[in-house]
C-alpha cells in the first residue's frame, strides 16, 4: 500500500435521489449551500425560528402585511396585529390568499376558494356576498390598476368594480381559453394577471377596454405548463414560483420572472414529486442572510423541500424531530418595522421570524443531516483511512457525529463524535473502503458550517 496526498471528500453536489424516496443518495436536511469568494462550497445550518407573535393556539390560515399592520387568520378569527377583529371567516378550505386596494376607503381583500372577505377600519370584516362574485373561485388574487381579479374553475377571470372588491359586475369578465383545461390559481406578475390552469398558463394585461373586462390576453403569452396545486404558488419580490403540471404527466417546479418562465426542479426533485401526496400542500417564501428561499410542504408525505433562489440548490427542511418530518409553515409575509420574513405555523397559528443567530426552533433543537455522495477517489483500489478531518468552523460546544456506509446507503456504522471546538479535530482509524458514503449529523445549540471531509491514509491494490 502507498501513502497518498490528503484527499478531500465533497459533502454534496446537489440534492440527489434515484427513486421517489429519500432513502438513498446525497441530500442535506435543515441546511443550505453557500459559495464563498474563493469558490469553495459550504453547507450552512439553516436559521432558527424565533417567536414573533403567539395568540392562543388555533390553526394558521394566512398572514399578510398591510398598511403598517400584520394581519393573520388563526382558526376562524382575523387578527390585526394582536387584536381580534369581530366576526368569523370560513375554515373549510385551508390557507387564504391576500391582496388590497386603494380608493377613498382602502380595503384588505382575502379569499380561500370558498369564501371571500374585505376588511377596513370603518366597516370591519365583511363577507363578499355580491351575486356576481364567482361561486367557484379558485385560490389566488391579482390587483391591477384599481381592479381586483379572481378566476373560477372554468377559467373565467372576473374583475371587481373600481377599488371596491365588495362589488362585482358580470360583464367585467374575460375567459382564459387558449386551452380547455380548468382554472387552478390566480396571481400577479409585474403589470400582468397570470391565470394558472391544469396544464397551461395564460397571461393578461390591462388594455383599458371601454366595456367588458379591462384585460386582454398577451399575444404569445401562453405556457404549456399548468399548476399542480394552487397552494404551491408564491410571489417572492415579483418572481413567481409554483409546482407545475403538464398533459404528459410531468410534475416539476417553475420560476417566472418578467413573464419568462424556467424549470428549476432537477430530475431528482421531480422524482420526489412523482411520489408525494398532493392532498395537503403549503408553501412560503423568506429572505435571510442574502438567500431567498421558496419552501413547499407535502404534509401527508412528511416532506418539505426548500429551493434557494440565490444558489439554485435544493434541500429538505424539517421541524425539530430528530427523525425527518415536514416543516409546518403555511404562510409568509414581512414584518412592519425591520422588513424581516414572517412565517406562520399551521398547527397553532403562531408567527415566527427566521434568525441566523438562533440555533433552534423556539427552544427546540433541530437536526442538520448531511448525506454525501458515494466517494471512490476515482479508483477501484482500496482506501485505508488513518485520519478523517472535518473541515468546519471551530465553535465551542459544537459536536459533529459521523458515520459511514460501504454498501450504497443500505447499512451504516455507529456514529462517532467529533468535538468541533478543537483546532484540528479528526477521527482516527476509519477502516478500509472501495466506495463510501458519509452521514454527518449536527444536533447542538450552536452555529454550524462545514466545507468538506479530508482523509489521510493509504491507497491499496485492486
Amino acid at each position: 500500500m502507498a501513502h497518498v496526498e490528503p484527499q478531500r471528500i465533497p459533502l454534496i453536489l446537489t440534492q440527489e435521489n434515484r427513486d421517489e424516496t429519500t432513502k438513498f443518495d446525497a441530500r442535506i436536511i435543515n441546511a443550505y449551500v453557500e459559495k464563498d469568494q474563493s469558490g469553495d462550497v459550504w453547507v450552512v445550518k439553516r436559521p432558527g425560528l424565533v417567536i414573533n407573535s403567539s395568540i392562543g393556539a388555533s390553526t394558521g390560515r394566512g398572514v399578510y402585511n398591510w398598511r403598517q399592520n400584520v394581519y393573520s387568520i388563526r382558526g376562524a378569527t382575523l387578527y390585526k396585529d394582536a387584536t381580534p377583529i369581530a366576526g368569523t371567516v370560513d375554515t373549510t378550505n385551508g390557507v387564504y390568499t391576500f391582496s388590497a386596494c386603494l380608493g377613498a376607503t382602502p380595503k384588505l381583500f382575502f379569499q380561500n376558494g370558498v369564501k371571500a372577505y374585505t376588511y377596513d377600519s370603518g366597516a370591519g370584516l365583511v363577507q363578499v356576498t355580491d351575486a356576481q362574485y364567482p361561486s367557484t373561485a379558485v385560490k389566488g388574487v391579482a390587483y391591477l390598476d384599481g381592479t381586483m381579479y379572481v378566476m373560477d374553475i372554468e377559467g373565467n377571470i372576473y374583475g371587481s368594480d373600481f377599488n371596491d372588491p365588495q362589488s362585482w359586475t358580470l360583464s367585467n369578465l374575460i375567459k382564459a381559453q387558449v386551452e380547455h383545461d380548468q382554472g387552478i390559481a390566480t396571481a400577479k406578475q409585474l403589470v400582468y394577471v397570470v391565470a394558472f390552469k391544469e396544464w397551461s398558463t395564460e397571461i393578461f394585461y390591462d388594455a383599458a377596454n371601454a366595456s367588458g373586462s379591462p384585460l386582454a390576453p398577451v399575444q404569445g403569452g401562453k405556457l404549456s405548463y399548468g399548476c399542480r396545486v394552487a397552494e404551491s404558488v408564491q410571489d417572492m419580490d415579483g418572481v413567481l414560483f409554483w409546482v407545475s403540471a403538464t398533459r404528459s404527466g410531468a410534475v416539476g417546479v417553475m420560476r417566472m420572472e418578467n413573464i419568462k418562465s424556467q424549470t428549476i426542479s432537477t430530475p431528482s426533485i421531480e422524482r420526489l414529486l412523482q411520489g408525494v401526496d398532493f392532498s395537503v400542500v403549503y408553501s412560503w417564501n423568506a429572505k435571510r442572510n442574502g438567500h431567498k428561499f421558496y419552501g413547499i410542504t407535502f404534509k401527508n408525505s412528511s416532506l418539505t423541500l426548500v429551493y434557494d433562489d440565490t444558489t439554485g440548490e435544493w434541500a429538505q427542511w424539517t421541524d425539530p424531530a430528530i427523525v425527518g418530518n415536514y416543516m409546518s409553515i403555511v404562510s409568509s409575509t414581512i414584518t412592519v418595522d425591520s422588513q424581516e420574513s414572517l412565517l406562520q405555523d399551521e398547527s397553532d397559528g403562531h408567527i415566527y421570524t427566521l434568525e441566523h443567530s438562533a440555533y433552534n426552533d423556539e427552544g427546540q433543537l433541530f437536526t442538520v443531516d448531511i448525506y454525501t455522495p458515494n466517494y471512490d477517489a476515482k479508483t477501484k483500489k482500496g482506501k485505508t483511512v488513518n485520519k478523517l478531518y472535518p473541515i468546519a468552523d471551530q465553535t465551542a460546544g459544537s459536536i459533529l457525529q459521523v458515520r459511514y456506509s460501504d454498501d450504497d446507503y443500505e447499512t451504516w456504522s455507529n456514529f462517532i463524535e467529533v468535538d468541533l471546538s478543537q483546532e484540528a479535530p479528526y477521527i482516527p482509524d476509519m477502516g478500509t473502503f472501495k466506495r463510501r458514503a458519509h452521514h454527518l449529523r449536527h444536533h447542538c445549540n450552536t452555529a454550524f458550517r462545514i466545507k468538506y471531509l479530508e482523509w489521510h491514509g493509504l491507497l491499496g491494490v485492486l
